[in-house]
């Protein structure tokens, strides 16, 4: 079994194996455990112990080539993902792999080396005849290309065929979202509730659940005015286990983002401090959303809540998820230009922006139409 051993690094446990290069010369990787070095040795160890397996079945396939069937390849090739991304995307990967694109392929018994352009595209036309949209098939067409373009570095074959394959139209999301008349009254019905901070806080700045659950003491600036959004947590399924995972990191570096503090969050949070702390200053680790019981909110706790305010007051039925689409709706209403969505919502780019809520700028077309319909008449 490949060789391996724990190192301490800014408070966490990581991962090193002892590997070699396509040339066969000895290098070392390092993975992440997301793990806190205190109380987290065995955990770490197991985790440890798996990589190694892991890499060990991955270095045992390259010395066998000709006999890799291509579902075992894909099998091993996402085993290695674990601490190259992050954990909520490695349990998507892994989900993927092994619910929808290894069986396919595994039925068929392809071999690696004899993958060809014409086998994934038959097994997009499968995806297609199941009635799985194009954004689907797009998504497991990256997975398809990653897997393929490390085993084209590794020499596992000599072409990557998702080269000669058109990539998968993405189809436009349309979201749904609350209207500004809906927005009121949900944040009237949500007076009292428990879930009135971390709803307010997400139907006014339009953060994400991770970054709503990921808001800490340390980010609250009352005497500049701001909040900082530098902190997620999210829930990911690591060896069969739910775990709640919390990253300084945010989806992209557009997601770091600094915001003014508004009066009603701010009336809140000052509400929320008196209630838990006293006169003291909150510890700047310590969450803002958190359980009646004091525990730190979990996102499935959050969205259920959600969902049980919104059938107490027969308020139309959304995902959680869409508050952040009803602040685009506020903003875009009151004729924000995109750019300033864009930066107050953290996309990577305003195209982004604009294929979200292009539908929702109708109201401009209105009045460009009425604009040609005047010049036409002078």
């Amino acid at each position: 079994m490949i060789a391996g051993h724990l190192a301490k690094k800014n408070g966490y446990w990581y991962m090193i194996l002892q590997l070699r290069d396509d040339a066969g010369r000895p290098k070392q990787k390092w993975l992440a455990t997301h793990l806190k070095v205190e109380g987290n040795k065995r955990r770490a160890e197991e985790l440890l112990f798996a990589a190694r397996r892991k890499y060990t079945d991955l270095a045992d396939m390259q010395k066998r080539n000709n006999g890799i069937f291509f579902s075992d390849y894909l099998t091993a090739w996402v085993k290695t993902s674990q601490g190259k991304v992050a954990v909520g995307t490695y349990e998507e990967y892994q989900k993927c792999i092994r619910n929808r694109i290894a069986p396919y392929f595994e039925k068929r018994h392809i071999l690696l080396s004899s993958i060809r352009a014409s086998d994934i595209l038959d097994y997009y036309h499968s995806l297609y005849a199941k009635g799985l949209t194009g954004n689907t098939v797009l998504h497991y067409h990256v997975l398809l290309r990653k897997a393929l373009e490390e085993a084209k570095l590794r020499r596992l074959i000599a072409d990557n065929p998702t080269d000669h394959i058109l990539r998968p139209q993405k189809e436009p999301a349309v979201s749904d979202c609350y209207s500004p008349e809906e927005c009121r009254k949900l944040l009237g019905v949500l007076r009292g509730d428990p879930m009135e901070l971390p709803i307010t806080i997400a139907v006014l700045y339009g953060l994400r659940r991770s970054e709503v659950l990921g808001l800490r003491w340390g980010a609250v600036d009352f005497e500049r005015g701001s909040i900082t959004i530098s902190h997620s947590v999210t829930v990911a399924s690591i060896d069969g286990h739910r775990q709640r995972i919390a990253r300084d990191k945010v989806k992209r570096k557009s997601s770091f983002r600094t915001l003014p503090l508004m009066s009603q969050v701010e009336a809140l949070l000052r509400e929320t401090v008196i209630q838990r702390y006293g006169t003291k200053e909150p510890p700047a680790e310590d969450y803002v959303c958190l359980c009646e019981n004091g525990c730190p909110l979990m996102p499935d706790d959050l969205s259920l809540g959600f969902q049980r305010i919104l059938a107490k007051n027969q308020l139309r039925r959304i995902r959680f998820h869409d508050l952040r689409h009803s602040c685009a709706n506020l903003l875009i209403s009151a004729r924000v230009p995109l750019i300033e969505v864009q930066q107050w919502l953290g996309h990577s780019t305003i195209s982004t922006t604009a294929d979200l809520y292009a539908h929702l700028e109708y109201s401009n077309k209105e009045r460009n139409a009425d604009t040609i319909s005047r010049m036409m008449l002078e």
